[in-house]
């Protein structure tokens, strides 16, 4: 009995550590490389930036012509492998308030952030 009481201390210790585990953290400066939208490139020729710090995500674009300039920022919030952004100010007044629910992986220097049905990419370059 002893031996078994042991043996739930243990597992329990262990899974407390496990659900302590930080979450990943993303926090950077990012310069943009590409967007997709629908599996087609989208803003091709673009230049941006991108800070993560927290809970706050910030991306900046200019178009090759220097004409064009889109900005978001975002509330961040990350729900296991999902990254829930809540759009709080944009260059558009009907983007504020909307939510998109991404994956963000992390290979390299390069962070690809994708929605959950997969029809929105864009990959980012950490500086």
């Amino acid at each position: 009995m002893l031996k078994l009481a042991m043996g739930l201390v243990i597992l329990l210790t262990a899974a407390a550590a496990w659900a302590a585990e930080p979450a990943v953290t993303f926090d950077g400066s990012y310069t943009f490389v590409s967007r997709w939208k629908e599996g087609q490139a989208d803003m091709v020729g673009w230049t941006g930036t991108m800070e993560i710090k927290a809970t706050s995500l910030s991306r900046t674009y200019a178009s090759a012509d220097g004409k064009e300039t889109k900005f978001y920022n975002s509330a961040m919030k990350q729900e296991g492998a999902v990254v829930v952004l809540t759009i709080t100010d944009s260059d558009k007044a009907e983007n504020k308030g909307q939510v998109h629910r991404n994956k963000f992986t992390v290979k390299d220097n390069m962070l690809t952030m994708e929605s959950e049905d997969g029809k929105f990419k864009e990959v980012w370059k950490k500086k």
